[in-house]
């Protein structure tokens, strides 16, 4: 046999080689035991005890779902970003940063209040916990030429989604917090597992009067959640970021949607996990901002018009000191993803 035809049959072999180790490669990336992930300038260690896939297996999200589900809605940048392979890591295990967001700072004074505030007579590490920026207003309070203090900022964690196989897998219930903390080797006193708790805790908090709330550990449940309660012909709208600073409204106020939204906040987790309520009498508005540095954002805000289910102890009451009842409005994260029904275009004659 001459050395031209030997090296034409040993070639299928290599080819098949060199695709092995290129899967193998992969799936010990994305996998687990000692290997590290290296995103950007970052190397993320993974946990120890994380189920291993392998992308013939089991593929990570991609942007095919979202379009099977939303042919007509563009992917919003809030959630490209977790969908770029390699930009983001799977899983992380250092996410209790101190970039706290709106929601966060909300769910810590609920916490104060419920365990030492003024049933206790703790007024004081109720004023701690209130925002120094303003993340709640009245209905009428924003207008061409208001100033504000305002803060655009986000979880902090930069952490993309998981296939739906492997995070529902996993377990994500308070009952199951030692399962969770052994399952990303996570010490029972840290300060991640204590958000963790937080984290989970706010997802089986009770639901408001008229509100319908869901966490989405994984892509394909975030859109199945939005698109059963809102249909498939929506807007999937964001802030865009901006840094801690006064603010002036630079133009009149653009209403989005003025019935029913979802909005989806990203949680500090160990993996993509949204925190996403839909509640009725929802107005969506778009604001105009230009910043005293002269940054110019375009903030995302919804007002919910009747709030007279809500508790009386809520933070915006306090904060706007106010009774329930009337219209409260919020700015949202940057990446939080507020999603709103397309209204229907009118029939001309």
């Amino acid at each position: 046999m001459s050395l031209a035809n030997s090296c034409a049959l040993l070639l299928p072999f290599f080819l098949t080689l060199s695709l092995y180790i290129t899967f193998s490669t992969a799936a010990n990336t994305i996998g687990v035991t000692h290997t590290t992930v290296a995103v950007a300038a970052d190397n993320v260690p993974l946990p120890k005890k994380v189920a291993t896939f392998l992308p013939s297996d089991i593929s990570p999200p991609t942007e095919k779902y979202w379009y099977s589900r939303l042919p007509n809605t563009p992917l919003p940048k809030a959630l490209r970003y977790l969908l770029q392979p390699g930009h983001y890591p799977s899983i992380i295990r250092e996410f209790a940063n101190e970039n706290i967001s709106a929601i966060v700072i909300v769910r810590r004074y609920r916490i104060i209040y419920s365990k030492r505030g003024y049933k206790r007579g703790d007024k004081k590490s109720l004023k701690s916990a209130l925002p120094d920026s303003t993340i709640f207003y009245q209905y009428d309070d924003l207008h061409s030429g208001k100033k504000m203090k305002v803060l655009f900022t986000d979880s902090g964690t930069k952490v993309s989604f998981l296939p739906r196989q492997v995070a529902e897998s996993i377990p994500f219930s308070s009952d199951k917090i030692p399962e969770i903390l052994k399952y990303f080797a996570l010490e029972v006193n840290s300060k991640e597992a204590q958000v963790i708790r937080e984290e989970i805790g706010g997802c089986e908090e009770p639901k408001m009067e008229g509100e319908d709330k869901y966490c989405a550990t994984s892509l394909e449940s975030l859109i199945d959640f939005t698109v059963e309660r809102l249909g498939q012909n929506v807007r999937v709208l964001s802030t865009e970021a901006g840094k801690k600073q006064e603010y002036t409204v630079s133009a009149a106020v653009k209403m989005i949607g003025d019935h029913k939204a979802a909005v989806c906040h990203k949680m500090r987790y160990p993996y993509a996990v949204h925190y996403c309520h839909v509640i009725a009498d929802t107005e969506v508005d778009e604001v105009a901002l230009v910043g005293a540095d002269g940054t110019k954002v375009k903030a995302v805000t919804v007002c919910h018009l009747n709030t007279s289910a809500w508790s009386p102890d809520h933070m915006a009451f306090q904060v706007l000191k106010i009774k329930p009842g009337p219209a409260v409005c919020h700015f949202l994260d940057s990446d939080t993803l507020v999603w709103v029904p397309k209204k229907d275009k009118k029939m001309t004659p």
